[in-house]
């Protein structure tokens, strides 16, 4: 632990952890708005597939072509336009709410998301040692679900004070006072851009390349696939569930998905905690996907009747598996990287991760809408994180991993 405090991850930490926290709070805003600004922008709650998709697939465009930008004008600064993108783009949502813009507000939030895995694995890999990637990867991935917690914590009562519009508009003091907090330490986390890197669309399908070439890799993307787009499925329409479904308040509602969220920061911590010391990584990988087939099983059989604990409770499980995933999966794609890419292979491994992002809520809204109700999606997406899981065991089992 000394020689970790001792590094630059001390500050590095922090900063990224801040800077994922409230970027990933603007991406998850519309989940817990959707039910009221659907009204208003005249569609289906359940167009929050759409929203998401639209945020996802700008999101791994960037994240592919984030490489070349990263060295050359270093991670801070990078994250800096991460976090104005993303205020812009609540902004946007609520001073003009109309359906199309709303897709250029989600546009704008994808801008954002896309550079922020690859900025911090970059500097993150270069001052951890090795032994201590997991934890620490795991402990600055604590930041999406503290984001998705300060949504659903923020924003229902101050819909209730004001409306969607004014709410998602005044979270936008988050990210903004973290733009300019982080100036401070700029110079001493970018100190290896070099201001004459090129950029180049090459970078790109080097990203995907380094992937595809490695049957390791490989195989972490497919699995990672499969596990955020139950995450995401879940995470964008559990609200909506709750309150369409089953006639649940907004705060009733906005506290579960706080909860999903809130039980994910300890978990990972957990997870990065046990990861390469007491279990591999990729065994622990294997036995989240299972967990996550069992909660979300759990959940399709809710009832407004049920006692609060137990709901509370499988929000906990949800949130430990289905939200706690990705530090382990970043560690992962950073410790098999080759020697100086692994910028590029979290770039290209996000790709799949957000490909899942972006095909989970779409795929899971129309099976609602088309495939026999919420019961039936949830199976679907269980049986997903299941396959995964097992495909993930059987993989470490064979010794294919290296």
């Amino acid at each position: 632990m000394r020689e970790l405090l001792q590094s630059k991850i001390r500050i590095a930490l922090p900063a990224m952890l801040a800077i994922q926290s409230f970027g990933t709070m603007c991406s998850f805003a519309a989940a817990v708005v959707a039910v009221q600004a659907a009204a208003d922008l005249g569609v289906k709650a359940t167009s929050i597939g759409i929203y998401m998709a639209v945020l996802y697939v700008v999101g791994m465009l960037t994240g592919l072509g984030a490489g070349s930008f990263l060295a050359r004008f270093g991670v801070i600064r990078i994250c800096q336009a991460a976090l104005l993108a993303a205020a812009m783009g609540l902004w946007l949502a609520g001073a003009i709410p109309i359906w199309w813009m709303a897709l250029s507000s989600a546009a704008l939030i994808g801008l954002a998301m896309g550079p922020l895995n690859p900025a911090s694995s970059r500097i993150l890999a270069r001052h951890a040692p090795e032994r201590w990637q997991p934890l620490v990867f795991s402990l600055k991935q604590t930041g999406t679900p503290m984001g998705g917690m300060l949504a659903g914590l923020l924003l229902p009562p101050l819909m209730a004070l004001y409306d969607w519009r004014i709410a998602i508009v005044a979270i936008t003091v988050l990210p903004l006072l973290t733009l300019f907090g982080v100036q401070v330490i700029r110079n001493d986390l970018d100190d290896d851009r070099d201001p004459s890197y090129p950029i180049s669309l090459a970078g790109v399908a080097d990203s995907l390349r380094v992937i595809v070439r490695s049957k390791p890799l490989l195989t972490l993307a497919a699995a990672g696939y499969f596990y955020t787009f139950t995450q995401m499925a879940i995470l964008a329409f559990i609200v909506i569930y709750l309150e369409e479904a089953n006639d649940l308040s907004t705060e009733f509602a906005g506290g579960i998905f706080a909860i999903i969220h809130g039980s994910a920061i300890p978990a990972r911590i957990a997870w990065g905690a046990v990861a390469g010391r007491f279990l591999r990584s990729w065994v622990l990988l294997g036995l989240i996907g299972i967990m996550m087939s069992a909660s979300i099983v759990a959940m399709s059989f809710f009832s407004p009747a049920w006692p609060f604990w137990l709901t509370a409770l499988i929000a906990v499980m949800l949130g430990a598996s289905t939200n706690g995933v990705l530090g382990l999966l970043l560690s992962e794609f950073s410790r098999l990287a080759p020697p100086g890419k692994v910028g590029e292979v979290v770039g290209g491994g996000q790709f799949f991760l957000f490909f899942g992002i972006v095909s989970g809520p779409p795929v899971f809204g129309a099976m609602i809408e088309f495939g026999g109700g919420y019961t039936n999606a949830f199976y679907l997406i269980a049986a997903a994180s299941f396959a995964a899981g097992v495909y993930l065991l059987l993989t470490a089992r064979r010794g294919r991993v290296r």
